[in-house]
């Protein structure tokens, strides 16, 4: 069981959290949204303490007003930040604007809001548990009323890694219809920041407060599960700008492609070697590489489980070509690049992790961010929060937690972001703790 790592990870990120969801999508039935009220009552999720009489610990919506990010998602809308940001955009009040409800509150047709339902809840239960008319009524009348029975009157299932990730990262990634465009970043909305397993245990004991008590799925499992619907949705964003303009918005791109040092040195040089040959993404100078930190974890933990990424990087490399040099090519390079990763998601989840797989990937992992194949702060970010989880796994992470504490630091600052720094605090993370 991670320790501090959550926390630790939590106090590094807090002050970048990205805007957080919205409403599920079960608009086949058009089910209501009942409102977080709706599930308030003590005898309900309401209670102020933990209950043992369930495995459910009914203290849920105290957890969430008190301590959970989501139920501040629409308040921070009304902060000075966020009105600075809606001033220089030009889109009026940011708690009105559409751009910034998307992914702030649950946006649904009136005639699907429940009478309890409010717009200022934020992010409340239905947003990712699924519109809850159909299901409240029965969802805790077990065993009478199955699991099953709840999901086809349009509960979300959750508990499954892959239906979470398409929830989770529909904001903490984005879609077709929600994102945080690159004038929105230009006007001081923070960069996204996203790891379904890292996010998962931070909402699961928010504020170290336990939202859930059990957990199915092993965190190596839900780790893979959000990397891979991560890359996913990186693709479909570039379809959709693609689709809209000639040119992708730069928030597809990795930020640090050009918001860097410009000295020689800030160009790749992050580790020991600093190598272009080490890098199968590396590009060709001045290139602007796409947002690619959960694709570069994809490659290294393929590779540790000795599943061949030819296929795969190439498919990759052709999509940055098209990307940088030839546009009309974007189309046909996508679907390859979708098809490859459909192929080798497939084989990296019909895996069955064990132990010896953990370390093997720590390794791997460990190996790779120390020769700078994590070049810039956001995909050195993504390699240390799925370090600290294998560590977790591994059941080292008590033995290094100054070791972690060290990691994140380096990246606190995204401007102050050192790359050598880093592989130096990486080399100390290996060693074993002292006694």
């Amino acid at each position: 069981m991670r320790s501090s790592s959550a926390v630790i990870v939590m106090l590094a990120l807090i002050g970048v959290l990205p805007a957080l969801s919205v409403a599920a999508d079960t608009t086949n039935s058009s089910p209501r949204f009942e409102g977080v009220a709706t599930c308030a009552s003590s005898l309900c999720h309401g209670s102020a303490r933990p209950l043992s009489a369930h495995d459910v610990l009914q203290n849920e919506y105290v957890t969430w007003s008190q301590f959970d990010p989501h139920g501040n998602a629409y308040r921070v809308l009304l902060n000075t930040r966020s009105q600075q940001i809606a001033e220089r955009m030009g889109i009026g009040p940011a708690h009105k604007a559409a751009q910034c409800l998307a992914c702030h509150a649950e946006v649904v047709p009136a005639a699907r809001r429940g009478a309890r339902h409010q717009l200022s809840d934020g992010i409340g239960c239905e947003s990712c548990h699924g519109a809850a008319e159909k299901w409240l009524p029965t969802h805790h009348q077990s065993p009478a009323v199955s699991h099953a029975d709840n999901l086809a009157r349009g509960l979300i299932a959750l508990e499954r890694p892959a239906v979470r990730a398409e929830v989770c990262t529909g904001c903490h990634v984005g879609d077709r219809n929600r994102f945080a465009s690159h004038a929105m970043m230009a006007a001081g909305h923070p960069r996204l920041v996203f790891d379904l397993e890292t996010y998962t245990e931070l909402w699961r004991t928010s504020g170290g407060r336990e939202h859930y008590r059990k957990r199915s799925t092993q965190p190596p499992t839900v780790w893979v599960a959000g990397i891979l619907r991560a890359t996913r949705r990186q693709f479909e964003l570039l379809d959709a700008h693609a689709a809209r303009s000639t040119r992708a918005d730069f928030s597809v791109y990795a930020c640090h492609t050009c918001h860097r040092d410009l000295r020689v040195a800030a160009f790749g040089a992050t580790a020991s070697s600093g190598s272009r040959a080490a890098d199968p993404l590396a590009g060709a100078p001045g290139e602007l590489r796409m947002q690619d930190g959960q694709l570069r974890l994809l490659l290294v933990l393929a590779d540790a489980l000795q599943i061949d990424t030819r296929a795969f990087i190439a498919a990759t490399r052709q999509l940055q070509a098209a990307l940088n040099r030839d546009p009309a090519q974007l189309p046909a390079a996508l679907r390859e690049a979708r098809q490859q990763l459909d192929t080798l998601g497939r084989a990296v989840t019909s895996r069955a992790w064990a132990t010896r797989d953990s370390r093997a990937v720590f390794d791997a992992l460990l190996r790779a961010a120390r020769s700078g194949s994590f070049p810039d702060p956001a995909a050195a970010e993504q390699a240390a929060m799925g370090l600290v989880m294998l560590l977790a796994e591994l059941d080292l992470d008590r033995s290094r937690s100054a070791q972690i504490d060290a990691l994140f630091a380096t990246l606190q600052d995204d401007n102050a972001f050192d790359g050598r720094r880093f592989a130096r605090v990486l080399e100390q993370l290996e060693k074993p703790a002292a006694r």
